[in-house]
């Protein structure tokens, strides 16, 4: 499988949520961030698809080998910033 990156950047003015399914993951991003995923995909036909609930939410489905997937805000480690919120 190949591995597959994609980013995500808040070029809003306010923040921004991202949701990663199936666990889900969910990522708040302020202005100017950007939410990399690092996956390995499958090798032919959709990496991912990506809904778009409004402005400011998006459900990101990626498909292939997702158990290992990585997740980088501004290029560092952001797991454990999944549902950890400074906005309401």
């Amino acid at each position: 499988m190949p591995q597959i990156q994609q980013t995500f950047a808040n070029r809003k003015d306010g923040p921004i949520y991202i949701s990663v399914e199936p666990w889900p993951e969910c990522f708040e991003l302020e202005p100017g961030d950007e939410l990399t995923l690092i996956w390995n995909a499958r090798a032919v036909g959709e990496t991912a698809q990506v809904d778009f609930i409004n402005e400011r939410e998006l459900i990101v489905h990626p498909e292939g080998a997702i158990d290992q997937m990585q997740f980088l805000i501004n290029g560092k480690p952001a797991r454990e910033k999944s549902w950890d919120f400074r906005h309401q």
